[in-house]
């Protein structure tokens, strides 16, 4: 399955109470719909947190899958984003660093442009886990925020003016900089056009690094640089995310299944699975500075260390990226379809902006955090 297919089957299974599935995946941004309820079976009841070395997991994205103290995940794949830049274009532009600010990306677009270097691909698809997961780092740069004071206020605020400015920087740079095609553009499509050499920057999924520079498939091998992700007046704020394997409570198989869990998440297969793939989204912290591990992935080509950017975004990124209540993916699924509003121009980024505030209220209001 793609990513959005797995995600609506996911939901009938858990949401339904299946036990068709003894163990399924689940993305950080989808965790809040799921983890009351009695939909997820707490790990603590089968395994012992010692004999998992849970303290090697990578604890911000652990703490994801927790709720009110109890693990109802293990977490496979640690998520933020980089921005990868073809060093060689940029010397030919005359730009002499990575852009710290989403300011300066969209300056170094246009200079790319006269020197008739196609900028950038950027994710288009209107989804939380595709436009929104890219764009939340943009809104949060610009002031902006998706809530007036979560948790203790969840009076929608995404429609405020700096969500607004957030939104017309991200128009202007889709219209005017992006491949054809970049409006319905997938993470995979964001890839593939960094792989095949047809962009000059992204910023786009650290574990997706292996792909870009797969040897049999990229263009790019030996000539990519590695650096954070822009910020704006209000900082930088990598993406973070996590997915990681639970249990519905509906199992009839918990033990074997917990078993089967903390098998797939240890640290010899994860280090097993990363060195024989392109696998890097490793959560285990203590393979972080594994020599082998390092040899294969940690690719450096004179302009910034992949590895150590990675790590150095992980550390910077904030664990509350994607508000945790059950509500967000769909005022998430909502916000993205703003987006794509604003960039095909059928409504003004006001415009767009103001109506998904609408339906958010709507939507907080449904689920009683608003009167």
């Amino acid at each position: 399955f793609g990513y959005a297919p797995t995600v609506q089957k996911v939901s009938v299974e858990l949401l339904t109470r299946s036990d068709s599935y003894d163990v399924v995946y689940l993305g950080s941004e989808e965790f809040g719909r799921y983890a009351s309820g009695d939909i997820l079976e707490p790990l603590d009841n089968y395994i012992d947190m010692k004999s998992a070395d849970v303290q090697d997991f990578i604890a911000p994205v652990l703490r994801l899958y927790n709720k009110d103290g109890k693990q109802l995940a293990f977490p496979h794949f640690a998520a933020t984003q980089l921005l990868y830049y073809r060093a060689d274009l940029f010397e030919k532009a005359g730009i002499k660093q990575p852009p710290q600010t989403w300011e300066e990306f969209r300056n170094d677009c246009d200079l790319l442009r006269k020197a008739d270097i196609q900028c950038t691909a950027l994710r288009g698809q209107p989804d939380t886990g595709e436009n929104i997961w890219f764009w939340g780092q943009v809104l949060y740069g610009f002031g902006g925020k998706y809530f007036a004071n979560e948790p203790a206020d969840l009076t929608p605020t995404v429609n405020s003016p700096a969500a607004v400015e957030a939104l017309k920087w991200y128009t202007d740079v889709m219209t005017n900089f992006t491949v054809p095609g970049s409006i319905s553009a997938t993470f995979d499509d964001v890839v593939i056009a960094m792989q095949q050499g047809r962009i000059a920057m992204t910023v786009e999924g650290a574990p997706t690094a292996g792909r870009i520079l797969d040897p049999k498939l990229s263009k790019v091998v030996g000539k990519l640089g590695f650096a954070l992700p822009p910020g704006g007046v209000s900082g930088r704020f990598p993406p973070f995310a996590g997915q990681a394997y639970v249990i519905p409570a509906a199992s009839e198989n918990k033990a074997a299944a917990a078993a089967f869990l903390q098998w797939a998440t240890s640290k010899d297969l994860m280090k097993r699975i990363s060195l024989d793939s392109t696998f890097v989204a490793i959560t285990r912290t203590s393979l972080w500075d594994d020599p082998e591990i390092r040899a294969k992935h940690d690719y450096d080509y004179g302009h910034g260390s992949f590895a150590a950017t990675y790590a150095e975004t992980l550390r910077g990124a904030p664990e509350w990226y994607y508000p945790r209540i059950p509500e967000f993916k769909e005022i998430g699924d909502r916000l993205g379809r703003a987006l794509q509003e604003a960039v095909v121009r059928s409504k003004s980024p006001e415009a767009a902006l103001d109506d998904a505030q609408g339906d958010a209220v709507e939507i907080v209001k449904r689920a009683g955090y608003l009167k």
